[in-house]
């Protein structure tokens, strides 16, 4: 198919979730890594294709009376988000090989996998606020039967607490899109806003009250304090479940979505200055600072890692209601290096688990010196989240405050305090782990057994692999961030 006709954006997000249920078919543990490879890397080379080469002409599949539509369009903001996924999915694939082994019933587990897939795609192509409504909602469904893998007692519970809080989210959000479809010239993302100036001044009350609630209805899935419980539960799932959703599918469709909604809905303009705005905003700040002091006190290593993608999300919500093109733009650097940075720890505690069957902080203590991979790899990644010079979170921090500073007053000052704190309880909560692994104050647990230690080691090739890209990724970013900083600027301010 041509890719300059629009239909060839249904490849990367069709095939995905057709082909996907074909896994329940497939026994043969070689035969279906294979074709999941195969399904997973044919859609991230046609996502690459379709961002370098596909029409700009949005694709309209169905429409439902004159302004709603179930549309797909390639523009800046969906090729960054995209093109993050297809990067990270087949890394995930090869990692997930190995360590499902562990985890048993694979088949479900691929299956699922591969369809989540497709559905993210379709969120990061939506055209408009309906279609990426239902494909958000899919997404929860979609990801479910990852979240309650294990199918016991403590899967169950974290899976309804997932479907209660993504239910009631999607319900605020339904009143806003009601709202946008009266009163809004389109449902299509516009860069500046749906909203004409006389309905604006006229209803100016209604459009941030229907603002805040979609706002905090997206910010469920973006683990915004109060309504972020459902992802530290979601930490019982299988830790490459995990992984995907704090660094691209669930939380990370979240941010897109507040981005879309914030800039592409309501306008930035429209909200700059008003209670909705200060109100929101204020609501990041307190994430940021909740999610960090959580992290610090929590001793489970995979709890700790999902109480910081609670606070580090918000630095991306934050970026979000600051309101301006500087705020989007750190808000999309932010994105894509949490993203990047986030998988690489979680799995490095995934390798960790299915090595040691530990996941306490205080039982890492010396495994730097038996597994020098998966620690070099965790200290690189670790650095990086607390903002260390020549890695990506030093250059998506950098920009957020930057933007921080730009917006002046206080709630500019604000947020840079905030972030200043944060990041000190990053830096604390990161190397209190690593001088753990390195430094053990008695030679180490596993020192204490003769039999264990001489075994332990990283894990396989399917892992470790993996873990060297995403380290190599992580410092590549933060080493030629000038031009992608560039290219994030011009979409911000709608040039691309």
């Amino acid at each position: 198919m041509d890719l300059n006709y629009p239909a060839a954006l249904l490849l990367p997000i069709l095939i995905p979730i057709l082909l996907g249920g074909g896994l329940f078919k497939i026994d043969d543990e070689r035969t279906r890594n294979t074709y999941v490879f195969r399904v997973v890397t044919i859609t991230s080379f046609l996502v690459f294709a379709v961002n370098l080469w596909g029409a700009a002409d949005p694709l309209i599949l169905g429409r439902f009376g004159a302004k709603m539509a179930i549309a797909f369009k390639v523009d800046g903001l969906s090729r960054l988000f995209s093109s993050m996924a297809a990067i990270l999915w087949p890394l995930s694939t090869v990692y997930a090989f190995e360590y499902m082994k562990h985890e048993g019933n694979e088949k479900s587990f691929y299956s699922f996998y591969t369809v989540s897939y497709g559905v993210t795609l379709a969120i990061a192509y939506s055209a408009n606020f309906l279609t990426i409504y239902l494909f958000h909602e899919l997404l929860t469904l979609a990801t479910l039967p990852l979240v309650i893998h294990k199918m016991d007692q403590e899967a169950f519970a974290a899976g309804r607490k997932y479907i209660y809080y993504s239910i009631s989210g999607a319900a605020l959000i339904f009143i806003c899109l009601v709202f946008i479809v009266n009163y809004g010239d389109t449902l299509d993302f516009r860069l500046g806003g749906v909203f004409s100036g006389e309905i604006v001044a006229e209803h100016k009350n209604l459009l941030l009250q229907a603002f805040f609630i979609a706002f905090i209805g997206i910010g469920v899935k973006a683990a915004l304090f109060p309504f972020h419980g459902w992802l530290p539960s979601a930490a019982v799932a299988p830790t490459t479940v995990t992984a995907l959703i704090h660094a691209v599918a669930v939380v990370k469709a979240g941010t897109f979505a507040a981005m879309r909604l914030t800039y592409y809905i309501f306008g930035a303009e429209v909200l700059l200055g008003t209670w909705a705005q200060q109100t929101v905003m204020a609501m990041t700040l307190i994430t940021i600072l909740y999610g960090s002091a959580r992290a610090w006190y929590t001793s489970h290593l995979k709890l700790r890692l999902a109480y910081s993608t609670v606070s580090h999300l918000s630095y991306v919500l934050f970026g979000v209601t600051l309101m301006t093109p500087e705020g989007l733009a750190a808000a999309m650097t932010y994105m894509l290096a949490h993203g990047f940075i986030k998988i690489t720890l979680f799995f490095c505690c995934g390798a960790v688990n299915i090595m040691t069957f530990q996941y306490d902080v205080k039982d890492m203590e010396g495994l730097g010196r038996y597994m020098p991979i998966t620690f070099a790899v965790f200290t690189i990644a670790a650095l990086a989240l607390a903002g260390l010079p020549l890695t990506a979170g030093f250059a998506a921090k950098l920009q957020l405050l930057i933007a921080a500073a730009h917006n002046g007053g206080l709630p500019g000052m604000a947020g840079m305090t905030v972030i200043f704190i944060s990041t000190l309880l990053t830096t604390a909560y990161v190397f209190s782990i690593i001088k753990m692994a390195y430094f053990p104050e008695s030679g180490g647990i596993f020192a204490m057994f003769v039999d264990a230690a001489p075994t332990l080691r990283d894990p396989g090739l399917n892992i470790t692999i993996p873990l060297r890209i995403l380290a190599f990724m992580v410092v590549f970013i933060g080493l030629t961030s000038r031009p992608l900083l560039e290219w994030i600027t011009l979409v911000s301010r709608g040039l691309l």
